[in-house]
């Protein structure tokens, strides 16, 4: 599990197709409570982060990504690699 706080720069991976880099801002790390879930959430989410794309494809600009009890990130409901970059 990456440690992450806004402003963070990060590179996103799925799972499933490791060759589709992803990068990314974060904007801000959420609890349940902060982005509006209720108690029956907190088995499956630890955390909630928004993040801004730098190149948005397919899809909108802001993302959320969820890091689950398990400590694995989620994008769109897929499994993702996660890791700051150092520029």
């Amino acid at each position: 599990m990456v440690n992450l706080q806004a402003g963070d720069r990060i590179e996103l991976f799925y799972e499933d197709d490791p060759g589709t880099t992803i990068r990314a801002k974060v904007d801000s790390i959420l609890t349940d409570r902060e982005e509006g879930m209720g108690v029956e959430v907190e088995e499956y989410i630890a955390c909630w982060v928004e993040a801004s794309l730098d190149e948005p494809r397919h899809s909108d600009a802001k993302q959320v990504l969820l890091l689950g009890t398990d400590f694995r990130y989620r994008l769109n409901g897929r499994l993702v690699n996660l890791r700051k970059r150092q520029d």
